[in-house]
């Protein structure tokens, strides 16, 4: 599909959720959500490429009217949804909190394997092998609220493909965080950066998962109690 096609395909895709949403235009719509309005019109006229953010920001709106949408939905249309995909409302397990300075609080001594902490049920499909992240206190803000999901995947992927962009990670030494992942001084090596703590200098990546979709603290239940912390 060439770029002005898909533009427009995710134009369409995007004022089909609005008017779903109740929304009489897309000055309404950016007005009583605070979008910049000249960016919601570009982005719905199909003269500006929808981003994962913005999709996610607008799905999690028109989902809160009661509209069956996603982030992946307005970005790629229902006909490119991935194969293996839970109907309706999902399950996920959360694998750990997201504490002070980034740092990924577990009951496991695995980050991708084991127990839950507990599970939640989420608004939307997802893939099969995706799991969950909470956000405890401040420790995202501005970037993620407290009691944000963040979901990713559990099989990880090349640490290179995800330079610039915000990825849960484990470090070699065990160390579990959800950072801005950058280059290091040389191949292999990375530097990892929050918001609100110091930059982690040329850290070796033993996994790491790009952020799949962030699921706002109202947007999501707990289904089951939290796990106890193993016996050291």
């Amino acid at each position: 599909m060439s770029d002005d096609k898909l533009k427009q395909a995710q134009g369409l895709r995007l004022k089909a959720a609005r008017k779903a949403a109740g929304y009489r235009s897309a000055r309404d719509a950016a007005l009583q959500n605070e979008w910049p309005e000249s960016t919601y019109r570009a982005h719905e006229g199909g003269t500006r490429t929808i981003g994962q953010d913005d999709a996610e920001r607008y799905a999690s709106r028109f989902r809160f009217d009661g509209v069956d949408v996603t982030a992946r939905g307005i970005l790629f249309g229902d006909t490119d949804a991935p194969e293996q995909v839970v109907s309706g409302t999902s399950t996920v397990g959360v694998k750990g909190l997201i504490a002070a300075g980034g740092v990924i609080e577990t009951a496991s001594e695995q980050i991708a394997e084991g127990d839950n902490l507990y599970e939640i049920a989420v608004p939307f499909p997802v893939e099969e092998g995706v799991i969950a992240f909470r956000v405890t206190g401040n420790s995202g803000y501005p970037k993620y609220d407290e009691d944000d999901v963040i979901l990713c995947s559990k099989h990880g992927e090349n640490p290179e493909r995800l330079v610039g962009a915000y990825a849960a990670v484990v470090t070699k030494a065990g160390d579990r965080y959800l950072k801005r992942i950058l280059q290091g001084s040389k191949k292999g090596l990375y530097h990892l950066e929050s918001f609100n703590a110091p930059l982690l200098l040329d850290a070796r990546l033993r996994w790491a998962s790009g952020i799949i979709s962030t699921v706002h603290a109202r947007h999501w239940r707990q289904l089951s109690k939290a796990a106890s912390a193993p016996n050291p």
